[in-house]
């Protein structure tokens, strides 16, 4: 049972690492890019948001 426990965890924890640190950086790159360079905003958070969920792909 604490086999089927540990392998459950793990499971979980690499689902919410491989969606909640990619959308986290995705919004903070986005809040910074508004910030910054608001005419570019919208251009460079999606290249950065297709790089992000590419790489977590490739990763995962």
């Amino acid at each position: 049972m604490s086999n089927d426990f540990m392998t459950r965890l793990r499971r979980q924890l690499r689902y919410f690492a491989s969606t909640l640190i990619p959308v986290l950086l995705i919004l903070g790159f986005g809040m910074l890019s508004v910030t910054f360079w608001p005419s570019y905003a919208w251009g460079t958070t999606a290249t950065f948001a297709i790089v992000v969920i590419a790489i977590t792909f490739w990763l995962v």
